[in-house]
């Protein structure tokens, strides 16, 4: 039987099938399914080299679908219900319970505000967040922790990054040992200088299993349905697999890596740069200045990623380059927009952006230098922003710094 791989399946994926299945010769025509709805890889009869990549124009039906028994369970997600829980029902929280339930899934949508969780099951809208788009009657929200946990197959975290590890150890026994863990969480622990994964496997205390998922994704543009891909990333391609089967759909497209570190960084790291990349845009210095600091910033990203374990290739995909790229030019993002307010003006204290709401990239550069100095990079982005968030840099020189044209030291 022919390998079979998820829809959305990346160049190297589609390289990975010929390799795999060149080697044999066939006894008759096969299909592999590449990608859902547009491509499959046609192997002819009798050949070890017969293959070609052709389109695919009429749409994939109940039953072309291949079975979960002949090539792998997350291809039939369309007769797969699980139990999701979403812990969190902010912005994201009210997207990735969106997203699961246009996939029929049952979702129970964790919100502390009573009255909040109210509006979203009699109204079917979050009044709070994203109010404007209405939620699918299969979305219904809990203030109860243990009802939303009590028989969830899949937990989907949208908790802010600094809060992530003490939710989970104070709830850690009310969650299923066989639960997916999903988190979304776009950020470091502060606290102990480490990533959140780590964090998640000590709030837990036992071997769960564990996806992080990242990528470009603004809440906003998922409850629209535009195309958005994103990145599942664990050690076991399984749970990666599963992921993907829960969520994927023509608007919002899921990739796998192994890489967890690489991508992790990547969602984290970004944060703080797409603050600079707001004082850059804050100080009216244009689109030359904004594309040599992006390129640098890169760099940047790269280098910490890879002292840290992680690797090149994930950081020149979507969890790297494509999410930072997303909130530095993305009019929605949180970091960038506070690094335009403190380039007008604002103190970090006044900002209308930390009233209230997470910004994730503040706490997360911290981190980042003290990653630095632990390896001992140069890094001289990364020290800037960190620099002009403590009040040291002057905002309106700030242009030098974040181009590594003058470095930051710890003590100015």
């Amino acid at each position: 039987m022919g390998a079979a791989y998820s829809s959305v399946a990346p160049s190297h994926e589609i390289k990975k099938i010929v390799k795999n299945t060149k080697s044999k010769k066939l006894d008759g025509p096969k299909e592999v399914q590449v990608r859902q709805h547009e491509y499959s890889l046609h192997i002819g009869p009798g050949s070890k080299k017969d293959f070609k990549l052709s389109p695919r124009i009429e749409p994939i039906t109940e039953n072309t679908l291949p079975t979960a028994s002949s090539c792998g369970s997350f291809l039939a997600s369309e007769r797969i219900t699980e139990k999701v829980a979403v812990i969190g029902a902010g912005s994201f929280g009210t997207s990735m319970a969106t997203v699961a339930a246009r996939n029929h899934h049952s979702v129970l949508l964790y919100a502390r505000d009573t009255e909040q969780a109210h509006v979203i099951n009699t109204e079917h809208r979050n009044p709070k967040y994203l109010s404007q788009y209405p939620l699918l009657r299969n979305i219904r929200a809990v203030t109860n922790v243990k009802e939303a946990l009590q028989d969830a197959t899949v937990i989907i975290f949208t908790l802010p990054a600094q809060v992530v590890y003490q939710w989970i150890a104070d709830h850690a026994h009310l969650i299923s040992p066989t639960a997916l863990m999903v988190n979304t969480a776009k950020g470091l622990d502060l606290k102990r200088k480490r990533l959140l994964s780590d964090a998640v496997r000590d709030g837990i205390g036992r071997v769960q299993p564990y996806v992080v998922l990242s990528g470009p994704s603004f809440a906003k543009e998922i409850m629209q349905e535009m195309p958005t891909a994103v990145v599942a990333a664990s050690l076991s391609q399984t749970h990666c697999n599963r992921v993907k089967r829960i969520l994927h759909q023509t608007s919002f497209m899921v990739y796998t890596s192994e890489d967890v570190i690489g991508v992790e960084l990547g969602g984290a790291l970004k944060n703080p740069l797409a603050i600079g990349a707001g004082v850059i845009q804050g100080l009216g210095l244009g689109s030359n200045t904004m594309s040599t600091y992006v390129t640098l910033a890169s760099l940047e990203l790269q280098e910490l990623c890879v002292a840290m374990g992680g690797e090149k290739d994930t950081m020149t995909g979507l969890a790297g380059a494509g999410d930072l790229m997303l909130t530095a030019f993305g009019d929605l993002s949180r970091n960038r927009n506070l690094g335009k307010q403190l380039a007008e003006g604002l103190s970090l204290s006044l900002s209308s952006l930390t009233q209230g709401v997470t910004v994730e990239g503040v706490p997360t550069s911290r981190v980042a230098v003290y990653i630095a100095d632990k390896y001992n990079l140069s890094v001289p982005i990364f020290r800037a922003i960190d620099q002009i968030l403590l009040g040291k840099i002057p905002v309106k020189d700030a242009a030098l710094y974040l181009l590594g044209q003058r470095i930051a030291r710890g003590d100015e």
